[in-house]
């Protein structure tokens, strides 16, 4: 989930890229489980979604460890790998009262077909129908998106027609497709000179610095991390500036999408989905 998964997928699917402009090098899926959430302990249910198209999609359903439910995550992980290595980033969450729903995008994990845009964010679209229909969701209902599972999920949840969430949380987001290829791109010596033939291919009606400003007034949190060496911290800033209010914003330190191992952003997660989104506050959990 490093900087060498985004250069790897910039790098295998550049062709592809040039010769289509496929949206294909944004994702890096990874088909094989490195674990599962019983191995961290954790009660679950594996989760199929059929979608109209006729693709099954996989996910976890983490119940909360407590008797009383704080609040309901739905989870959007980043480019690379799948739901298995993205879990603990959520993993601290039933503990503290959440239930989550992980899902995979499609070619993820046992997510069948080929990710591209807009029919992953179709995936997320569905993920959510589905929560509202499947009667689970207790408390509020937060929308927490990372990296690449922020930025595609800002234009779904800004078209949505549903009851909307009560807030959501998204790190690490990029404001622009074509921005942040443009940006990775000529980070290397190999593909800048590529990037102002790849870049103009990329759509521009998903960016979420379009589509932000609608979610109000949907409470917002946005965190990114001074240090990412994947999406600039710039990024984040500009994600908030275009955003409504209300809206916050949390700096971070550490390495991509990593700060939430730290025990007091894990507890500013926590504050935002009780004070802005109305989740009931718990006793944290002993040790």
């Amino acid at each position: 989930m490093g900087r060498h998964y985004w250069q790897r997928s910039t790098l295998l699917l550049l062709l592809a890229a040039l010769l289509s402009g496929c949206t294909g090098i944004f994702f890096y899926p990874m088909s094989p489980w490195v674990q599962n959430p019983a191995r961290q302990g954790l009660d679950y249910e594996d989760i199929i979604l059929l979608h109209p198209d006729g693709l099954r999609l996989h996910g976890w359903w983490l119940p909360a460890q407590t008797e009383e439910v704080a609040g309901t995550v739905y989870f959007l992980h980043g480019n690379a790998q799948n739901i298995s290595t993205h879990l603990m980033n959520v993993a601290w969450l039933p503990a503290r009262g959440y239930q989550v729903f992980l899902l995979d995008y499609r070619g993820y994990g046992l997510s069948e077909g080929k990710p591209r845009l807009p029919e992953a964010m179709a995936d997320i679209q569905l993920g959510l129908d589905w929560l509202r229909a499947s009667g689970r969701v207790q408390g509020p209902l937060v929308v927490f998106g990372q990296s690449l599972g922020a930025s595609m999920t800002i234009p779904v949840l800004a078209a949505d027609k549903g009851q909307a969430p009560d807030c959501a949380m998204f790190e690490a987001g990029f404001t622009s497709f074509r921005g942040i290829t443009t940006d990775i791109m000529r980070r290397s010596w190999l593909l800048w000179p590529f990037s102002f033939v790849v870049a103009p291919t990329i759509p521009r009606q998903w960016d979420a610095a379009d589509h932000i400003a609608a979610l109000s007034p949907m409470p917002l949190l946005i965190l990114h991390s001074r240090d990412d060496s994947i999406i600039p911290f710039r990024e984040g800033e500009a994600l908030y500036a275009a955003a409504a209010q209300p809206k916050q914003f949390q700096a971070l330190l550490g390495e991509h999408i990593a700060a939430g191992r730290d025990e007091s952003v894990r507890d500013r997660l926590v504050r935002f989905m009780e004070d802005a989104c109305g989740a009931q506050s718990l006793p944290e959990p002993a040790g």
